[in-house]
């Protein structure tokens, strides 16, 4: 019985250091913008999903995978960059302080699919990203960065550093090809042949 009892024993701690090896660095996940202490979810408009990083409070370009595909906002992990609001042509509005307007009608695309703000504020908060309503292209912003939302040091709402605007494709139909010019005339001059040998079958009947 102690046999098997030691046996046990070690097979749970094999088991459990095999966990921990294999577990991510990080525990990627969010939180709800709701709750019962703080609503962010109506800060930006133009909206309909919104996501508290628990993991990232930067969103670096130059890793790979980019920052907010480590954390797969809204369960993507193809997220591209397109620019930051105030900062790149066409991403009009203002992207820093306690509110402002975004818009990116001059520069969205027909093949975007799924188009994302992303907030970034400083030390004590994380990233927030906001899901923009298909056909919506400008809004307005107030800041998400509230203490009850963060429980950051110090009253007030922080500023918002900058808003960055990712987008992702939709997916290309399949490619249907088509016969070349010459295969279609022949094929013509086949059915044309067969058409009247059929014909002269029925004439000599």
């Amino acid at each position: 019985m102690k046999k098997i009892f030691s046996t046990l024993i070690a097979s749970s701690v094999l088991a459990a250091s095999v966990a921990v090896l294999s577990a991510p660095a990080h525990a990627v996940g969010f939180r709800s913008c709701i709750s019962g202490t703080y609503n962010i979810a109506d800060n930006v408009t133009g909206t309909s999903d919104c996501q508290i990083s628990n993991d990232f409070n930067q969103d670096f370009l130059n890793t790979n995978p980019s920052t907010v595909n480590q954390a797969g906002f809204f369960g993507l992990t193809d997220w591209e960059f397109g620019g930051k609001i105030g900062v790149n042509s066409g991403y009009v509005g203002a992207g820093t302080g306690q509110s402002g307007t975004w818009n990116i009608s001059s520069v969205i695309q027909s093949s975007w699919d799924n188009v994302m703000l992303v907030f970034k504020s400083g030390q004590g908060t994380n990233l927030v990203g906001y899901k923009l309503t298909d056909g919506v292209t400008s809004g307005n912003w107030s800041s998400v960065f509230e203490k009850a939302a963060f429980n950051f040091n110090g009253n007030g709402t922080k500023d918002v550093s900058h808003i960055s605007v990712y987008y992702n494709l939709g997916k290309k139909p399949p490619v249907t090809s088509v016969p070349e010019p010459a295969t279609i005339v022949a094929l013509s001059l086949v059915g044309g042949s067969i058409l009247v040998s059929r014909r002269r079958n029925k004439q000599s009947v």
